[in-house]
């Protein structure tokens, strides 16, 4: 890998925006969001997009060991918090899931700012089990305020839709719900990985 991007802020609670992605958390929103630091004036370099999407994938990696990390030592320490009776040591590699991909097969294609508008706005307020606010009003108003608080204007970006048939994190949104990833680049030094995939 070329240098990697810095990290400003995801969706996992880092950063400059993890208050607001707290608040997406809390109404059971399901994209996931990296933002990184890209090279300015390189938003229509594709290995740029390709560079994005390869360090999105290890950073849910990272988020994944870590959860699973966590859990092991919660199973250890009060064992009697579950319901049921946990082997912790069967929370190996090969008895959860990993993040996989390959990049090799992945296909993308620019598209424009009100494709994924659209796309992006139905992936944040409409998720399986819907939004845990308000109403339709609220709901909307997330649609809204989303997009301008963590992008601002979405036009400065040049925006890559990628394919979603070469990693498992996938699966289970295209089993029906659906399966996104965007990468988004800006001039001035803002690279956005945001994927979702979730099922009931």
């Amino acid at each position: 890998m070329k240098n990697p991007f810095r990290l400003i802020s995801d969706s996992f609670g880092f950063g400059k925006f993890s208050d607001f992605f707290s608040e997406l958390k809390n109404i059971q929103v399901v994209v996931d969001h990296f933002l990184f630091e890209t090279p300015l004036g390189a938003s229509k370099e594709e290995d740029v997009h390709f560079q994005l999407v390869r360090q999105g994938f290890e950073e849910l990696f990272k988020r994944n060991e870590e959860y699973f990390a966590n859990l092991k030592r919660q199973i250890v320490e009060d064992p009697d918090s579950f319901s049921f009776q946990i082997d912790w040591q069967k929370l190996g590699p090969n008895d959860r899931f990993v993040v996989q991909y390959d990049l090799e097969k992945a296909k993308n294609e620019v598209i424009e700012s009100g494709q994924f508008l659209s796309e992006y706005v139905y992936a944040l307020t409409d998720p399986p089990y819907s939004l845990q606010c308000g109403g339709d009003e609220e709901k909307r108003a997330v649609g809204v305020r989303a997009p301008k608080t963590l992008l601002g204007d979405v036009n400065k970006f040049s925006i890559r839709k990628w394919s979603n048939d070469w990693s498992n994190y996938f699966d289970a949104g295209n089993e029906w719900w659906g399966a996104f990833l965007w990468t988004l680049v800006s001039d001035d030094g803002e690279g956005w990985w945001i994927g979702a995939s979730t099922t009931d």
